[in-house]
């Protein structure tokens, strides 16, 4: 490659934290919901995850939300364990490879997420590994925060406004072709982790692989 990476972005769920979606959807059926398809349809519909994650509406509407559309009295604490039971771990070796890495590497986040995920597997984080996951990082980005969600090219021309990097030496990993593409759009390298591809694979002696393909602008 003719430009030296010097920045990394990293997806977080599906690249460093493992997720399972369907884990809240059977949370919020053990809760009462009995048509959690019909649900998950309508709230896909209003886009109300597209619009927490990109801090559109605060965490008390869209707890309202959930409750109005599911028909079910829910308190705020039922909600926030069925949204965050698709929460799962981040592995210790993916977290001892940014340790490892960052003496090489600029290294950011990039997450579609919103505050009440947040607060839990950042306080997960902390419990397990007995630091703070914000501290693997030289800065997060985060949709809720930047107000733009992935792939839509304002949170990559954002991120790379805010980070103050050039394009053409960073990379982007992320586990969604779209936003992988999307990003290189906007100038940035990008690499898609396949099903089946551990993060860690895509380093060697704690740099990039000097045989990885990555996806060019």
């Amino acid at each position: 490659m003719a430009t030296e990476i010097k920045n990394i972005i990293f997806d977080l769920g599906g690249v460093l934290l493992n997720i399972e979606p369907a884990l809240t959807g059977k949370a919020l059926t053990e809760m009462g919901v009995s048509d959690m398809e019909s649900l998950h349809l309508r709230l896909s519909e209003s886009k109300l995850y597209q619009r927490y994650d990109s801090g559109i509406c605060s965490s008390d509407r869209f707890r309202h939300e959930i409750r109005e559309v599911s028909g079910i009295a829910l308190i705020d604490a039922q909600i926030d364990e069925a949204w965050n039971a698709l929460l799962l771990d981040f592995p210790k070796p993916r977290v001892e490879m940014l340790h490892q890495i960052r003496p090489h590497y600029n290294l950011y986040l990039l997450s579609n997420t919103n505050s009440i995920h947040f607060e839990s597997y950042t306080r997960t984080f902390r419990d397990v590994h007995g630091e703070e996951m914000p501290d693997l990082f030289d800065r997060l980005f985060l949709s809720y925060e930047l107000g733009a969600h992935k792939p839509d090219p304002e949170i990559y021309r954002k991120t790379i406004a805010l980070g103050n990097f050039l394009p053409q030496e960073t990379l982007f990993i992320d586990d969604s072709l779209e936003n992988v593409l999307a990003a290189t759009r906007e100038g940035l390298i990008g690499f898609h982790l396949v099903a089946g591809l551990e993060v860690t694979e895509l380093f060697k002696n704690r740099k990039l692989r000097v045989d990885a393909e990555f996806l060019l602008p």
